[in-house]
Protein backbone atom coordinates (compact mmCIF):
# COMPACT_ATOMS: atom_id res chain seq x y z
CA UNK A 1 0.00 0.00 0.00
CA UNK A 2 1.47 3.12 -1.20
CA UNK A 3 1.17 6.66 1.04
CA UNK A 4 0.91 9.89 -0.17
CA UNK A 5 4.21 11.10 -1.06
CA UNK A 6 4.29 14.00 1.09
CA UNK A 7 3.16 12.37 3.44
CA UNK A 8 6.28 9.93 3.16
CA UNK A 9 8.20 12.54 3.34
CA UNK A 10 6.91 14.41 5.95
CA UNK A 11 7.28 10.81 8.23
CA UNK A 12 11.09 10.70 7.35
CA UNK A 13 11.54 14.91 8.30
CA UNK A 14 9.73 14.17 11.42
CA UNK A 15 11.87 11.59 12.49
CA UNK A 16 14.98 13.75 12.50
CA UNK A 17 13.49 16.15 15.11
CA UNK A 18 14.88 19.73 13.70
CA UNK A 19 11.53 21.35 13.26
CA UNK A 20 8.69 22.44 15.40
CA UNK A 21 5.91 21.37 13.19
CA UNK A 22 6.00 19.87 9.71
CA UNK A 23 2.94 20.39 7.62
CA UNK A 24 1.59 19.23 4.04
CA UNK A 25 0.07 21.77 1.95
CA UNK A 26 -0.44 24.04 4.16
CA UNK A 27 0.90 25.72 7.50
CA UNK A 28 -1.31 25.81 10.15
CA UNK A 29 -3.11 29.51 11.16
CA UNK A 30 -1.37 29.14 14.56
CA UNK A 31 2.62 29.20 12.86
CA UNK A 32 1.71 31.22 10.09
CA UNK A 33 3.16 34.00 11.81
CA UNK A 34 5.02 32.83 14.46
CA UNK A 35 8.97 33.66 13.45
CA UNK A 36 10.27 31.95 16.55
CA UNK A 37 9.15 28.13 15.61
CA UNK A 38 10.75 26.28 12.98
CA UNK A 39 8.64 24.62 10.62
CA UNK A 40 8.69 22.90 7.10
CA UNK A 41 6.36 22.92 4.72
CA UNK A 42 5.93 19.94 1.88
CA UNK A 43 4.04 20.01 -1.31
CA UNK A 44 3.17 18.08 -4.03
CA UNK A 45 5.14 18.91 -7.53
CA UNK A 46 5.18 16.30 -10.13
CA UNK A 47 2.78 13.25 -10.27
CA UNK A 48 3.31 11.54 -13.95
CA UNK A 49 2.60 8.30 -14.92
CA UNK A 50 5.51 7.40 -16.80
CA UNK A 51 7.05 4.27 -19.56
CA UNK A 52 4.21 2.44 -20.80
CA UNK A 53 4.86 -1.28 -21.42
CA UNK A 54 1.76 -3.34 -23.45
CA UNK A 55 -0.53 -0.12 -22.74
CA UNK A 56 0.08 0.02 -18.88
CA UNK A 57 1.95 2.69 -17.16
CA UNK A 58 5.24 0.83 -15.09
CA UNK A 59 6.19 4.09 -13.06
CA UNK A 60 4.96 7.04 -10.98
CA UNK A 61 7.07 9.79 -10.60
CA UNK A 62 6.26 11.97 -7.87
CA UNK A 63 8.09 15.16 -6.96
CA UNK A 64 8.06 17.31 -3.51
CA UNK A 65 8.93 20.89 -2.95
CA UNK A 66 10.44 20.88 0.98
CA UNK A 67 10.51 24.50 2.09
CA UNK A 68 12.44 24.95 5.34
CA UNK A 69 11.21 28.59 7.81
CA UNK A 70 13.80 28.18 10.37
CA UNK A 71 12.91 30.24 13.58
CA UNK A 72 14.89 32.97 14.70
CA UNK A 73 15.96 30.84 18.06
CA UNK A 74 17.10 27.80 15.84
CA UNK A 75 20.54 26.91 17.61
CA UNK A 76 21.50 24.22 15.60
CA UNK A 77 23.71 24.62 12.52
CA UNK A 78 21.92 24.58 9.44
CA UNK A 79 24.30 23.45 6.64
CA UNK A 80 24.77 20.16 8.72
CA UNK A 81 20.79 19.90 9.49
CA UNK A 82 20.64 20.52 5.70
CA UNK A 83 22.55 17.87 4.77
CA UNK A 84 21.16 15.42 7.28
CA UNK A 85 17.52 15.79 5.93
CA UNK A 86 18.91 15.35 2.04
CA UNK A 87 20.79 12.56 3.03
CA UNK A 88 17.75 10.75 4.83
CA UNK A 89 15.70 11.09 1.84
CA UNK A 90 18.46 10.16 -0.23
CA UNK A 91 18.55 6.56 1.39
CA UNK A 92 15.08 6.68 0.77
CA UNK A 93 15.31 7.08 -2.95
CA UNK A 94 14.88 10.55 -3.34
CA UNK A 95 16.93 12.56 -5.60
CA UNK A 96 17.46 16.33 -5.24
CA UNK A 97 16.48 18.19 -8.22
CA UNK A 98 17.01 21.80 -6.71
CA UNK A 99 18.56 23.36 -4.11
CA UNK A 100 17.44 26.84 -3.61
CA UNK A 101 20.08 29.62 -1.85
CA UNK A 102 19.01 30.91 1.81
CA UNK A 103 16.86 34.26 2.08
CA UNK A 104 16.98 36.34 4.61
CA UNK A 105 13.92 38.13 5.65
CA UNK A 106 15.27 41.55 6.61
CA UNK A 107 12.22 42.23 8.87
CA UNK A 108 12.06 39.07 10.50
CA UNK A 109 15.55 38.21 10.43
CA UNK A 110 14.08 34.66 9.71
CA UNK A 111 16.31 32.27 7.31
CA UNK A 112 14.40 29.83 4.72
CA UNK A 113 15.15 27.44 2.43
CA UNK A 114 13.76 26.00 -0.26
CA UNK A 115 14.57 21.79 -1.59
CA UNK A 116 13.04 20.12 -4.64
CA UNK A 117 13.01 15.96 -4.75
CA UNK A 118 11.78 13.33 -6.53
CA UNK A 119 11.31 9.72 -6.21
CA UNK A 120 10.02 7.09 -9.27
CA UNK A 121 7.93 4.18 -7.96
CA UNK A 122 8.43 0.99 -10.15
CA UNK A 123 4.77 -0.66 -10.13
CA UNK A 124 4.25 -4.62 -10.16
CA UNK A 125 1.42 -5.82 -12.67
Amino acid sequence: MMILPTYEVKDLIESLKIADAVFTTSIDEEYQKDVQSTVILIAETVNDLDKRANNRFRNMNYGVEVQIFYGTDFNQPILDVEIKLARLLEKNDWVITQSKSHINDPKTDQVTKVFYFEKNYLLED
